[in-house]
């Protein structure tokens, strides 16, 4: 494990039964980096991220966030800030935004044990991060899409975490509020937040810069910058399912791109 990597997957692969939605996962993610994770519905996007989160267990490999296995290190989890799709979200549970955002406390509180008054200040300082503290009272199930994106994000803040995992976080609001999200995302990571976003929707990178554009299709298709992934080419394998015809390799971006095995790193 090098210091300058948060994630490491090393031959990672997941079954859900019989059923195998990732398969060989090779990839090395750099702290600081702002990476977009594309990819179709179904092609195994919520399951790598819910594998950093710890929640899926490998059918064979691993993956290791900050040198350990994520399902091993309950001390590290307040390290990942992890934004689940808003469709996974009980939004109709009794709860206000400020008591959603000190949730996030939780992992570095520890059970029975009351917040402080610097975990007041940092649930605050979150929640006017992301412009939601006018209203910290209201219940969750009473604002819009976006701005419950926003609390939600909010929460993942309230962590102080260091890596920041959102899953589709634009999917059904409107343009106005994506842009808005996405301006956030490259505010949290100018801060040094290594963030990881997945969607399905190509117009995301209009609206946000990714320093690296990560294409799955339950196995990497391509991993490298921007103008190096995102051709006709790889977009059309990584939508398609299709088998790549050729091995590729980009020694600039360190991109390999081989039909039965992928190594890449960013730098």
């Amino acid at each position: 494990m090098s210091d300058s990597f948060v994630i490491e997957f090393d031959h990672f692969s997941l079954k859900y039964g019989d059923r195998q939605v990732l398969k060989d996962i090779h990839l090395r993610i750099p702290k600081g980096s702002c990476i977009g994770i594309i990819g179709p519905n179904g092609s195994g996007k919520t399951s790598l991220i819910r594998s950093i989160v710890g929640l899926n267990k490998p059918y064979q490999g691993i993956v290791r966030v900050f040198g350990e296995q994520p399902r091993r290190s309950w001390r590290r989890r307040h390290q990942i800030g992890y934004v689940p799709q808003l469709k996974s979200i009980n939004k109709e549970f009794p709860i206000s935004v400020y008591e959603v955002v000190m949730l996030g406390r939780v992992g570095r509180l520890g059970p029975l044990h009351f917040p402080r008054k610097e975990d007041h200040q940092v649930v605050q300082e979150s929640l006017k991060r992301v412009k939601m503290l006018d209203i910290a009272d209201r219940p969750i199930g009473q604002l819009s899409g976006g701005q419950q994106q926003r609390v939600f994000i909010a929460r993942a803040l309230a962590q102080e975490s260091k890596l920041l995992l959102l899953d589709e976080p634009a999917t059904g609001l409107d343009i106005p509020t994506q842009q808005s999200i996405y301006e956030l995302l490259e505010q949290l990571h100018e801060d040094g937040i290594t963030t990881l976003t997945t969607t399905h929707d190509l117009l995301a990178l209009d609206f946000h810069h990714f320093g690296r554009i990560l294409c799955l299709n339950e196995q990497v298709i391509a991993f490298g910058p921007p103008e190096k992934v995102l051709t006709p080419a790889i977009l059309t394998q990584t939508f398609s399912g299709l088998p790549w015809p050729h091995h590729l390799v980009d020694e600039d971006s360190r991109l390999s791109i081989k039909e039965d095995s992928i190594s890449c790193t960013c730098s």
